[in-house]
């Protein structure tokens, strides 16, 4: 879809619109009406209604495109529909129009106005797919034969035959009914209007758009391919934001992707997506406000976010998405809108010093735990009690290794594994491990028995949120 509607509008805007500057200085033989460039003028612009073609069927069709389309998404769809479209029809008009035919002929023709004019008409007519309102010209083998040699003392240096327009001249073909009608009223002006006001429009939208990545995601993608994401100086990481942030181009595919992605279903918040996010990030950097629920939204969606980096992974932009998430939660707990994770932590913290003294020692009691059941019937935390203290969790468990703790209870992942076996959900709940965790997985991955030891980790922490929150 990009490669066809950026190198087809590549081709259309360089040697078509700025024909003057670039077609004319490269080919010493440029005409737009001769060949291959007429072909070429179609070809490109096949390009690029094959890849708006793309564009729509995706949207319509990718369950997770169509719930981060917006407007304006579609108006830059429209937009390049309505050039391309308008492009076409102009060529199609010119080929049947008499008006641009007198016009060449009065500019260009030097001919026996009497007799080779209507010869050279004949032929276009016949040929070229001319139309002339209310005027019947005889065509017979003398006259054409005539008509070609005019054609080709007047014309044939300038004008190739329009079937190589392998698009406009069958929409010309179609116009074929509605011929005189245009040509009295001079409706290729019209379409020629409509076409320079699309195109005008948008150009002018570009820096406004989604279209400002043509001319910023190649700089993403150079500094990509030369510094990855390995910069370590942080006046260079900020640089490589603004570029980044301007570069995306919105295709979606880090939100598809995603690992939370699916949480859309569960909170129906928007910024649960990457896309979405890097745009609200763009927007606010351009200072637009946002009130305290939406801006609470967006912390949820901001710290949702576990970290894994496949975004940037993907990324057709060579976008560091890692880095502007990173810096966006260090604002977001500047402004006192800290990870949720991290307020019902201090909130149990609260809870545990407020009871404090008031402990009873560990004991277990006998029967079954009604959360401990309700674990065990989970699918993400059904499988915990197969665990057999093996220790492989806390081998692989990155917090364990930097914190080097694990004699204090509920430090390390295999003692909220124990304790949930021995009934002890509290104990559980409460783990440091749980609340310090940075789902990276490799204790899930890891574990030989198949536990789920990061799911179970999640779903405690849903426990503690309902049991707070209440939802």
């Amino acid at each position: 879809m990009h490669i066809c509607i950026y190198w087809g509008f590549f081709g259309l805007f360089f040697f078509h619109a700025l024909e003057g500057y670039v077609s004319e200085v490269i080919f010493s033989n440029y005409m737009s009406t001769l060949n291959p460039f007429m072909a070429l003028r179609n070809i490109a612009g096949v390009m690029v209604m094959t890849g708006v073609g793309i564009a729509i069927y995706r949207r319509k069709t990718n369950f997770r495109l169509k719930q981060i389309s917006k407007h304006h998404d579609y108006l830059a769809i429209v937009l390049l529909a309505l050039v391309m479209i308008s492009g076409f029809g102009l060529e199609a008009a010119k080929i049947i129009s008499s008006g641009v035919f007198d016009d060449m002929v009065a500019e260009y023709g030097f001919m026996d106005y009497d007799e080779e004019l209507p010869a050279l008409k004949a032929v276009w007519q016949e040929k070229f797919n001319v139309h002339f309102p209310g005027e019947t010209i005889p065509v017979t083998p003398e006259i054409m034969e005539l008509g070609w040699m005019v054609n080709e003392d007047n014309c044939a240096a300038c004008h190739s035959n329009p079937r190589w327009a392998f698009v406009s001249y069958p929409v010309s073909i179609a116009m074929t009914p509605f011929a005189d009608f245009f040509n009295r009223n001079r409706l290729d002006l019209l379409l020629l209007n409509i076409h320079f006001l699309s195109c005008f429009i948008a150009l002018a939208y570009l820096p406004f758009s989604k279209f400002l990545h043509i001319l910023t995601t190649p700089i993403s993608l150079i500094i990509s391919g030369l510094a990855g994401q390995q910069i370590k100086r942080d006046e260079n990481k900020a640089s490589r934001r603004v570029f980044d942030l301007s570069a995306c181009i919105q295709c979606g595919t880090c939100t598809t992707h995603c690992a939370v992605g699916p949480l859309f279903e569960i909170f129906n918040n928007q910024w649960v997506f990457p896309s979405e996010r890097v745009t609200h990030i763009r927007e606010s950097a351009w200072g637009r406000p946002m009130d305290k629920e939406s801006r609470d939204a967006f912390s949820q969606g901001s710290f949702i976010c576990t970290m894994c980096n496949k975004c940037s992974q993907v990324c057709t932009a060579g976008m560091n998405l890692q880095d502007i998430w990173k810096e966006t939660r260090v604002q977001l707990a500047e402004e006192f809108l800290p990870d949720p994770v991290i307020r019902i932590r201090e909130l149990c913290n609260k809870h545990q010093s407020e009871k404090a003294g008031l402990k009873a020692p560990v004991v277990l009691k006998p029967g079954k735990n009604p959360v401990v059941e309700s674990l065990k019937k989970s699918l993400q935390a059904g499988a915990f009690s197969q665990c057999y203290t093996c220790l492989t969790c806390t081998s692989t468990c990155p917090v364990v290794d930097i914190t080097g703790e694990i004699n204090e209870l509920g430090s390390a992942p295999h003692q909220v594994i124990h304790a949930l076996i021995l009934g002890q959900t509290d104990l559980a709940k409460n783990a440091s491990i749980v609340w310090n965790c940075l789902t990276c997985y490799k204790c899930q991955e890891n574990c030989p028995q198949g536990v789920r030891i990061t799911d179970v980790f999640y779903q405690l922490k849903n426990m503690v949120h309902q049991q707070e929150f209440g939802i």
